[in-house]
């Protein structure tokens, strides 16, 4: 018998190196060399959310292609002890290195990222309506990989659909995203991404706009936490209280929190704390992937927000 998976992503995964510097002033002009203060080697891309959903005790399909390179490699060993099933991913002979080099500072960072030509590469394979009815999935997670007649198809079987973002100007102005929207249950863009596609200059114009589009948003601010609204009625979640190492992936271990609470039946402002805790956690280390919250962790932490706004309300 087919095992079930919570959630179903789609996507390559990237290998990611970050190097972390203190402030910017470090870094190098052309020429000169410098040394990172710490330096970290993680799976990344679609692989955050999957081993976020898998610390939370959530099953993960994940829809992907690895090669025979030694990134590929690396990768396949890291979803093996993540505990993120490999029955859906496409083998194919040849190097398909997908790579990020990460240069970080606390709060902040920027990418240089590579992926191989695509020339006689087998098509990547895609969730399909028979992949939904065969592990009998609940949540589809896609940052607008999977194609509208999916989300439909998903919708009608009651299948949550989540939308994140990735700052994609072309994309976040396409009437793709607009018809995405259309089929989506949850979208959630960090600030700059909301404005972006809103043309508003502040979160509150943006939230405004976007739930015109979509039932549920959640616009994520970094550090001064989230700014959502779910049919209508408004939400502002705090960030928890963390010294930041390395923020790199905290909007994938955001979004994993939000598909907890809500799988989890929160109602949608506590589901937004697990998110803001599981974001908050993940920059305790370095690298999107390599956080070490369990779902105790994520329950300690929401047990304690309630007893401080319990305290509050008397």
């Amino acid at each position: 018998m087919d095992r079930r998976f919570d959630v179903l992503v789609q996507g390559n995964p990237f290998c990611d190196l970050t190097f972390t510097f203190a402030d910017r002033e470090t870094l190098p002009i052309l020429g000169q060399e410098v040394y990172a203060g710490n330096f970290a080697i993680n799976p990344g891309g679609i692989f955050n959310i999957s081993a976020a959903l898998t610390r939370l005790d959530l099953a993960v399909g994940m829809v992907t292609q690895l090669g025979n390179d030694i990134f590929s490699r690396f990768i396949a060993e890291r979803m093996e002890e993540h505990g993120i099933s490999r029955d859906l991913t496409d083998w194919v002979d040849a190097p398909l290195p997908v790579v990020t080099a990460g240069i970080s500072f606390p709060h902040d960072r920027l990418f240089i990222s590579y992926g191989p030509p695509t020339d006689g590469i087998p098509v990547a394979p895609v969730i399909t309506e028979q992949l939904l009815d065969r592990y009998q999935v609940r949540v589809i997670f896609t940052h607008g990989e999977v194609g509208v007649d999916i989300c439909r198809a998903a919708r009608q079987r009651g299948i949550l659909i989540y939308l994140d973002s990735n700052w994609n100007p072309p994309f976040l102005h396409s009437t793709r995203l607009r018809e995405l929207l259309s089929e989506v249950d949850v979208f959630s863009p960090n600030l700059a991404e909301a404005l972006e596609i809103t043309g508003a200059t502040e979160a509150e114009d943006a939230l405004e706009l976007l739930s015109e589009l979509c039932p549920c948003v959640a616009i994520k601010l970094g550090p001064d936490g989230v700014l959502a609204s779910a049919h209508g009625e408004v939400h502002r979640v705090p960030a928890i209280d963390v010294d930041a190492i390395e923020t790199t992936g905290a909007g994938d271990n955001f979004n994993a929190g939000l598909i907890y609470g809500i799988l989890h039946g929160y109602s949608f402002e506590h589901s937004l704390e697990c998110a803001t805790i599981t974001g908050g956690l993940s920059t305790l280390v370095i690298g999107g992937s390599g956080g070490g919250y369990t779902m105790v962790d994520v329950e300690r932490r929401r047990s304690t927000i309630s007893v401080h706004e319990n305290r509050a309300a008397d």
